[in-house]
């Protein structure tokens, strides 16, 4: 359910990024005006965007990874290495929800320069997701001990299955 909220938000934003940045550039060269705002509100949903596609990257399993070493090593290796990885992932997590959580209100009391919206709105992406994905990793390692599959070995049989169909 968590995917498929951020799914539509971010299909929202890109829409609204996409609308909004031809909005500027046919008001700044067909009608000779500017839409000041327009670069505040286009960044801040950008910020949006990039951290609830990480989430979603997450979900998928997109984010860059090399399974050559997975592949060579044993079941036992395959776990530990997998567990690692997890591990290292929920520390970056960690320090989105808490440095996030800290710079949104450090910003609360501040707004934006031409439009006065609070600054705290563009922060508070960090923390949400983060949260997203510390969530995700949970459900990653439970359902990898569940298959009773070593993580890799599961994740290239259904990279061969995809790929088949």
């Amino acid at each position: 359910m968590l995917d498929r909220f951020f799914e539509a938000v971010a299909a929202l934003l890109l829409s609204a990024i996409t609308l909004l940045a031809l909005a500027a550039v046919v008001a700044r060269y067909l009608l000779n005006a500017s839409l000041s705002w327009s670069a505040e509100v286009l960044v801040g949903l950008l910020v949006y965007v990039t951290f609830f596609c990480g989430y979603l990257a997450l979900r998928k399993g997109a984010h860059l990874r090399i399974d050559v070493v997975a592949a060579c090593l044993p079941a036992r290796g395959q776990w530990i290495l997998f567990f690692l990885n997890q591990a290292l992932i929920g520390v970056v997590c960690v320090v989105m929800v808490v440095w996030g959580l800290e710079q949104t209100l450090t910003f609360s009391h501040r707004t934006t320069l031409m439009l006065g919206a609070p600054q705290w709105l563009f922060y508070a992406a960090v923390p949400i997701s983060g949260v997203g994905m510390l969530l995700e990793l949970i459900r990653q390692c439970i359902a990898a001990v569940k298959a009773e599959v070593p993580p890799y070995e599961a994740a290239r049989q259904a990279a061969l299955e995809e790929s088949a169909s």
